[in-house]
């Protein structure tokens, strides 16, 4: 009796990449972990940033804060005196086009207020100076000058012809600045000064104004710029008025900081790297979108590898 052997049944050879979605495991993989290692990293720098202002902000002001909000300082803005010189209104407008020191203080201030703006009187002849040596100051151009301005945060004794005759003893050029009360507070809190009267200043006029020490730079826009502490010296503030004069002059010229025209071909990048290293979506995406590629191509050379390698046997 014979019997017939089943032929075994073919095997079917399956497709390359058939059961493959747009995204294989590799891929699925690659992102998890350089995702995680992205956001790590963004969490990380995250924090390091907000703690290097923090810390350069307390080193700079002897521990007066300044207020941040969406990633911009909420530091200045409008404000409306009266220009001693002349008596007449002076708002932030009149300060438009040119850089401008501001100082906070008051004109029976014993030695803090004196130092400070004999300081500023100094730091705008350097700047000035350098800028002429350098050939750099066009006459006519203020965006290349810097206004020293003083603003007094005790109205009550500070009164027009007194702010008028001390801002002289620093600069000429100084503009001494007064008001109302509820005009020079409303002027102070912008610029996030601190003040305060100790004694009773109804009972004697020798009383003294406890106030934050700081000195801040605006630029021609009437934008706050940065900001500068007791403990910064002449130099250092010369210096870094001087590199906001000039990166603002070659900004509006269309120069680099070296003060060259930029090329048209010239791809600027800071853009990208800075949104997706201060957003972790964004992170998320390019590294889906990169990585995704990646593995495919990965894939792609798996499968042609196992081709050759299924071709040869």
């Amino acid at each position: 009796m014979s019997t017939s052997t089943p032929s075994p049944t073919p095997r079917s050879t399956p497709t390359p990449g058939a059961n493959k979605g747009p995204i294989g495991w590799t891929s699925l993989a690659l992102v998890s972990l350089t995702g995680a290692g992205l956001l790590y990293y963004y969490d990380g720098e995250r924090h390091r940033r907000l703690d290097a202002r923090k810390a350069e902000a307390n080193q700079a002001t002897n521990g007066f804060q300044t207020v941040v909000a969406g990633g911009k300082a909420a530091v200045g803005g409008a404000f409306t005196l009266v220009n001693a010189a002349n008596g007449k209104a002076f708002t932030d407008e009149n300060l438009r086009g040119r850089f401008a020191i501001l100082y906070f203080g008051f004109t029976h201030c014993p030695d803090v207020c004196p130092d400070e703006l004999e300081k500023v009187a100094a730091v705008v002849d350097d700047v000035d100076a350098r800028l002429r040596e350098a050939k750099e100051h066009v006459d006519g151009d203020d965006t290349l000058t810097v206004q020293p301005v003083f603003i007094t945060i005790d109205p009550y004794r500070d009164d027009k012809r007194r702010v008028a005759e001390y801002v002289k003893e620093f600069h000429p050029k100084m503009i001494g600045l007064t008001g109302t009360e509820k005009q020079t507070a409303d002027a102070a809190r912008k610029y996030r000064v601190y003040f305060r009267k100790t004694g009773d200043e109804k009972a004697k006029s020798d009383y003294l104004v406890d106030h934050s020490i700081i000195t801040y730079l605006v630029d021609p826009n009437g934008d706050f710029v940065t900001f500068y502490g007791k403990n910064t010296t002449e130099k250092e503030v010369a210096d870094s008025i001087l590199g906001h004069v000039r990166a603002f002059r070659s900004a509006a010229r269309g120069e680099n900081a070296t003060g060259t025209s930029t090329p048209f071909a010239t791809v600027n990048v800071s853009p990208f790297l800075w949104c997706v290293r201060d957003d972790p979506a964004r992170v998320v995406v390019v590294v889906v979108v990169v990585v995704s590629s990646i593995g495919r191509h990965l894939e792609r050379k798996r499968q042609r590898s196992s081709f050759f390698v299924d071709d040869a046997s």
